[in-house]
Order: C-alpha cells, then structure tokens, then sequence
C-alpha cells in the first residue's frame, strides 16, 4: 500500500515535470528576464536625461572671474621723474605724475625744456594714463626727477568750442573738431625786439580760419600775432610786434585752431635785442658779425644768438679766455638755425671776470671767431 501511493507521487511529479517542455520552459525565461531589462533601460534613461539637462545648463551659465592679477614686477618710475626715448630726436619728455597699482598704470603729461637746456615747463594741465609695461619699455632713459607741483605751466589761451549764431536765420552752428595742427616752418624764424616783424609764410598742416598765433618764452608774457591771414590749411602769414624789452633769444611758437587743438614747436624763433642795446659788432670778427647779448652779471645759464655767415650743421661753440687761451668753457648745446645763425648756451661762472673770445668750429674744421665779444661783469 506503502509502495503503491509513493509509486503514484514518483509518478505525479515526473507528469508535472514533463508539462514543462523545452518551449515552455524558454518562454518562461524570456518573461523572466524582459521585466528585469526594461526596469534597467528605464533608469539609464531617466539618468541620461538628468545629466543632459545638467550639462547644458552648466554650458549657458556665464561665468565671471573675480581674480585681479597683480603687477608682475614693481613699479620703475615714481613720480616726478621726467624720462624719455633714448636718442630721440624729439624735444620733448615725459614727466610721471604718479603710479596706481591698481590698475598697474602710470599718470603721465608732456614736459618741455627750458632755453637752458633745463627740465622744464608744461604748455597744458593735461595728463593721461599709460599701462606700466608699455611705457617702462618704450621711455627707458631717466633724465632727472623734479616734483610736479614746481613744473610751470604756460598754458595758451583756447577755445574749447566755436559758436557762429545767425541772427537773420536764428541757426547756430558748431565748428566740428577737425585733426590737430603741425608745424614745418617759419619764415623768416627771427626778429628784432620794438619792431614789427612781418611772417611771409608760416607752413604745416590743419590750420583752421580763425587760428591763433603765439610766441611763448619763459618768464616773458607772451607775443600774439596780428594780421593773421590763414590762406589754406597749410599756410598763414600774420605779423609779430615785439615789445622792445623783450628777452632776446629763442621762443616757442605755438599754434591753436578755433576748436582749441593746438601745436607747441619749442625754441624755433630768435628775438634779437634792439641795435645799439646789448648787440656788439667786433671789426675784429672772423665770420661772426655780432653777438647777444654781450655780458652777463651773475651766475647762470646764457642764451646766446650768434650772428655771421657760413655756419654748418653740427657746428659747435665755446668761449676762451682772452688773456689765457688754455682757459675755455665748451657750449653745452649749439644749435644751428641758418646758414648766417646760430644759438648756443654757455654756463660761465661769475668769478670768471673778465672779456671772452667766441669761437665757434664747423665739423669741416673752420672757425668762425669774435675776439673780445662778451664780457662777464
């Protein structure tokens, strides 16, 4: 009975067994695994979503740096120190009016030389800025330091803007700011003081009707010129007048256009003292004619114009002593501004009384002197 009911259980379970065929166990596995699969798929995309969406916001967000880079090196200039371009032919300089380290930029302005070769004068009180490593780069020589409130500014008078109003038609029109103007040339480039002098021709560029003509000097009030007749953008006559007690040597001329652009051409025009003043004329002269001034009572710089006749560029000067030739003091510049002029600066100390030679030596070797023609009181 035992073995017959086990019998019948062998039996049931090998009948269930074989239910399962081959086919119907794989189609089991199939469902078994899909569910699993698509479970799996669902989440890889609901993350590949997420981080597509991150990604371009992250892509669009800007972003802003708050780094300020610091100046590589300190600062080579401070202010007050006047600095220009090595062998530059130009008169002028830059003077360094300060240094920000903020922005790593210097304060700069345009200075000029004094008649005695002295450091200097500003024609303006405006400045700007310049980024340290460019200018540091550029303006490598140093020439002295001097603070920038003792800088004397001999500023010219200008019209910052022109206003023209028609009173038939009740317009007004504004002058529009054209370029800057140039100076080239004046002719002739010398006068004498207490006498009108009449400027045949006066040439540069963008001169504008209604400009104004000027001769500045240190410690001298400045001349303005009348009769100005500007012909063309590149040329204009006028007149200057002097007073007779102006000093005699060299002068700016500045030139200024109604919109107040204006050019500063340092030590190009000769004021010559009046005849029978301070002019000495020496029969005794080789190729000087006449000298001025002709003495000096203290000790400083002097400005002196020197008048004769074949004088060559490069032409250099210096005064000897009459009593001792081996005594001589050297020019410390000479400028050649014609063929018959010549200005040169000398700096003599007042315990050296006494009269003095002028001689002046081309590069060619000649010489051109006046014996006796200055006198140091």
């Amino acid at each position: 009975m035992f073995e017959q009911h086990q019998i019948t259980k062998t039996t049931d379970v090998q009948n269930d067994f074989l239910k399962y065929t081959p086919d119907s166990i794989c189609t089991m596995n199939k469902t078994a695994l899909l569910v699993p699969g698509l479970l799996f798929l669902l989440i890889v995309c609901v993350l590949s979503t997420g981080c597509t969406e991150n990604s371009s916001t992250a892509n669009t967000t800007p972003q802003t740096s708050l780094v300020t880079t610091a100046p590589s090196t300190a600062a080579r200039y401070i202010a007050g120190d006047i600095v220009r371009i090595p062998n530059s032919s130009s008169v002028t300089a830059i003077l360094i009016m300060g240094y920000n380290p903020a922005t790593d930029m210097y304060e700069r302005a345009l200075i000029y030389p004094n008649a005695d070769s002295s450091w200097g004068y500003r024609v303006d009180n405006r400045t700007e800025p310049q980024k340290r490593a460019v200018l540091e780069k550029v303006y490598t020589e140093k020439i002295t330091n001097k603070p920038p409130a003792s800088i004397v500014i001999r500023q010219p008078t200008v019209l910052t803007t022109t206003t023209t109003t028609k009173t038939s038609t009740a317009t007004t029109t504004n002058v529009s700011r054209a370029g800057k103007p140039t100076f080239k040339k004046i002719d002739p480039d010398y006068g004498t003081a207490g006498t009108a002098i009449s400027i045949t021709a006066l040439t540069g560029t963008n001169f504008q009707s209604g400009a104004t003509v000027k001769l500045m000097k240190l410690d001298n009030p400045n001349i303005t010129a009348t009769n100005v007749n500007v012909q063309s953008p590149i040329l204009m006559t006028l007149t200057f007048t002097p007073p007779s007690n102006a000093t005699a040597g060299a002068w700016d001329v500045v030139i200024t256009n109604p919109d107040g652009q204006y050019v500063n051409y340092a030590n190009i025009f000769s004021i010559h003292a009046p005849v029978g003043t301070t002019t000495t004329t020496s029969s005794t002269g080789d190729g000087i004619t006449s000298i001025s001034p002709t003495s000096m009572t203290a000790p400083k710089y002097v400005e002196m114009t020197i008048l004769g006749s074949n004088f060559q560029i490069g032409i250099k000067g210096k005064l000897t002593k009459s009593t001792d030739t081996n005594i001589n003091f050297p020019a410390q510049d000479c400028r050649r501004d014609l063929d018959t002029k010549v200005t040169c600066w000398f700096n003599v100390p007042i315990e050296r009384r006494g009269t003095w030679n002028i001689i002046l030596t081309n590069p060619d070797g000649t010489t051109r002197t006046l014996l006796n023609g200055f006198e140091v009181k």
